[in-house]
């Protein structure tokens, strides 16, 4: 899955020495210079500095090696993944994410695994874009099975299947020190004259919430953003903007506090899965919606 001269390039840069790194991977030392000679011819750069006193990385080749070794962790896991696969068929793959999928997730295993499912839950991190997770769905059953997330837009769920676990209110995130903080609850006209961070148009759950703010609250500003993550947080717990926000992520954040609004504005939860499941993602699924109503 990658060019197996890594291995003999980390080795090296691991030990400083050919002769100890031809050892450690049962080579003669002549075997290991001549692959990592041809690898450095092949490749257009030295990788190591070599003298009297020993060898040594380049720059250059200081770089490839932390970006090799990254490589060939992906490559042990993807293989350690597809095997686990091929032994097992009740294993199920759970994308995990901080932002979209969040401790309601966790909970949900936990309370699957307690209830007896009898299958074998393995989490596998998807990064916290909305990119990468509409690649996820869209690539169920290469390394993820099932994905959980507040719903996504209609023509996004056209190539996979959902349950709705819950449906959560959406609220808000402000500061620690705002005059909102701590308070349970608060009336849409409170926001009037504040400034509200707000995703770009295009889920029509959060436009919705966000139409009823313009509408009751007197000269609110809106303030958009891609999508939801850390720096987001992190803006709104240095300032005095107020964060439209969901149930999901409360206390995700240290610095923020989660204020709940007066009002009906909720956005589902759901589990995403292929449309064409193998049994153990069916078997998952089902006990899932049975699980939560």
């Amino acid at each position: 899955m990658y060019d197996k001269r890594l291995d003999a390039v980390i080795k090296t840069a691991d030990l400083g020495s050919f002769n100890k790194a031809a050892k450690a991977l049962g080579y003669t030392a002549p075997a290991l210079v001549k692959q990592v000679n041809a690898f450095e011819q092949e490749i257009g750069f030295a990788v190591f500095e070599r003298s009297n006193k020993g060898i040594g990385l380049t720059p250059a080749g200081r770089l490839l090696v932390d970006d090799a070794r990254d490589i060939v962790e992906r490559c042990r896991r993807a293989l350690e993944r597809a095997s686990s696969q091929e032994r097992d068929d009740g294993l199920v793959r759970v994308g995990m994410s901080l932002y979209q999928s969040g401790q309601p997730l966790l909970q949900l295993c936990q309370d699957l695994i307690l209830n007896g499912l009898d299958l074998r839950i393995q989490f596998v991190p998807v990064a916290d874009t909305h990119e990468s997770y509409l690649r996820t769905v869209e690539h169920f059953g290469d390394e993820v099975d099932v994905l959980a997330s507040t719903r996504f837009a209609p023509e996004e769920e056209r190539n996979c299947d959902m349950v709705v676990l819950g449906d959560p209110p959406l609220c808000l995130n402000v500061a620690l020190g705002d005059v909102l903080a701590g308070r349970d609850d608060v009336e849409v006209g409170e926001l009037a004259g504040r400034r509200v961070l707000v995703p770009m148009r295009g889920n029509p759950y959060i436009d919705s919430a966000r139409d009823e703010i313009a509408e009751q609250a007197a000269g609110v500003e809106f303030v958009e953003f891609t999508f939801y993550d850390m720096t987001i947080f992190d803006r709104c717990a240095m300032g005095n903007e107020v964060l439209l926000s969901k149930e999901i992520w409360r206390g995700l954040h240290p610095l923020v506090s989660t204020v709940g609004v007066r009002w009906d504005k909720t956005i589902p939860y759901c589990l995403y899965y292929s449309k064409d499941p193998s049994p153990a993602v069916r078997k998952f699924v089902r006990a899932a919606a049975e699980l939560r109503g």
